[in-house]
């Protein structure tokens, strides 16, 4: 029963470090550049999803969350006359 842990520890590292070995590219260096001198893709918009977690957030629009830029609120120090 031990000897087959053993084993099975070894056989998930193996595989653990097959899967992490970097990827091995099929095309050659001059399809790589020829497709990076292309330039990609636009980038899509993301798509907004409901979810029931929605219910509780307070609705906030963008221009209320730019207009406050302060993250921390801080006291001003007292004066020695003020204590």
């Amino acid at each position: 029963m031990l000897i087959l842990k053993i084993l099975g520890g070894i056989a998930a590292l193996l595989l653990g470090v097959w899967l992490g070995l970097p990827g091995r590219y099929e095309q050659s260096t001059r399809d790589i550049e020829r497709a990076m001198d292309q330039g990609g893709a636009k980038r899509r918009q993301v798509k907004r999803h409901f979810t029931f977690i929605n219910w509780l957030h307070k609705d906030r629009k963008a221009s209320e969350r730019r207009r406050q830029r302060s993250r921390f609120k801080t006291a001003a120090p007292k004066r020695g006359s003020d204590r």
